[in-house]
């Protein structure tokens, strides 16, 4: 079966089991509260993708629609011949855990240790040190200019390393502290809104306001006095209502600061569905149709029915990911003489 968006799963679904009386935009809240815990059981067809990732840095964030590394190919040379290998993913903190850390290697692990979760970050690629920043949000191809509202809002908080700004005060403030950038009319034919501060060396946090973005936009660093312009990205794509960032980020081991291509396999992150044109990955409606009723079965306090409704939707899953795979399912062998080892006789 196909991917379907939002629109299609409401055609399909909407008379048959959403809430009595609901319209599109309840049905819309309905599949953004059941959707998650069907991402979340398992990596059903179509939740797992590959992704390229490169870094000139001793830290790497994936994607905002991954949850996590399954695998990863890591070529560490940078020049044009693919030198990739596989890298083993660790938990959190694995290489402090067993050796304390380094503070002369700063987020540098050791190449031995592979590719090491790192927790989360408020922006996508980090600044370079010694080097001040600017903080532009402008828009995403193909859109050229900004939403037309006083009421957008994005509130960044961010530092030169002495004082912190302020996210309720105006970006273009004279104080040079304002981290608020508002869409507003006479910025309507604008690509970008830029901080009057120039000195910026970190961000602690990035949060869009409560009304949200009538269109996605991004956050950029912009390197202070470069020619031509440098810039880094530090948010991707900024549009629900009081979304503050949160990348999931790792450390490698780069201490020549090359470029490093990481070829990824990724488990796909539940994003909140925010129109009728998103699409909804978890393809099988049967399967969304016991979602939605477990849900309100949930609401209404039926354990035992919502248990039903659950356990029928893990089932048909487990048996459209067997049909997806085909051939490629896990062969279990034993051998009764052991590894490397010989039975005589044996029939």
């Amino acid at each position: 079966m196909a991917t379907l968006t939002v629109q299609g799963v409401e055609d399909a679904l909407l008379d048959v089991c959403g809430s009595k009386g609901a319209n599109s935009t309840q049905f819309l809240k309905e599949l953004n509260l059941a959707l998650p815990r069907l991402y979340n059981m398992g990596m059903w067809r179509d939740l797992v993708f590959e992704d390229v990732v490169t870094t000139d840095a001793s830290t790497f964030t994936i994607p905002d629609n991954a949850e996590s590394i399954i695998s990863a190919l890591v070529d560490s040379d940078g020049s044009s011949t693919d030198y990739s290998f596989p890298r083993t993913v660790r938990s959190q903190f694995h290489d402090y855990r067993l050796f304390g850390r380094d503070d002369d290697a700063g987020e540098h692990t050791l190449a031995s240790m592979g590719i090491i979760d790192d927790g989360y970050s408020a922006t996508v690629e980090e600044p370079v040190d010694g080097k001040t920043y600017q903080l532009q949000l402008r828009t995403i191809n193909p859109d050229t200019n900004l939403p037309n509202g006083n009421t957008e809002t994005v509130h960044v908080t961010y530092s030169d390393g002495t004082n912190t700004s302020d996210p309720d005060v105006d970006e273009d403030n004279g104080g040079n502290n304002g981290g608020k950038f508002t869409c507003n009319n006479e910025d309507s034919s604008d690509e970008f809104l830029t901080t009057t501060a120039n000195d910026i060396t970190s961000v602690s946090e990035i949060r869009v306001g409560p009304l949200g973005l009538s269109q996605p936009l991004q956050l950029l660093w912009v390197e202070t006095g470069s020619s031509p312009t440098v810039t880094r990205v530090a948010a991707s794509r900024l549009q629900q209502a009081n979304q503050v960032t949160r990348y999931r980020r790792y450390r490698i081991d780069n201490r020549d600061d090359k470029t490093v291509t990481l070829r990824l396999l990724l488990k796909r992150k539940f994003q909140k569905l925010l129109s009728s044109t998103d699409v909804v990955y978890i393809s099988s409606l049967n399967a969304i149709k016991h979602a939605l009723l477990g849900s309100i079965a949930e609401e209404n306090a039926d354990v035992e029915r919502a248990n039903y409704h659950w356990s029928v939707c893990r089932a048909l899953l487990d048996e459209e990911l067997d049909a997806h795979r085909g051939a490629a399912k896990p062969v279990f062998r034993v051998s009764p003489a052991g590894a490397g080892g010989s039975t005589i006789n044996i029939m």
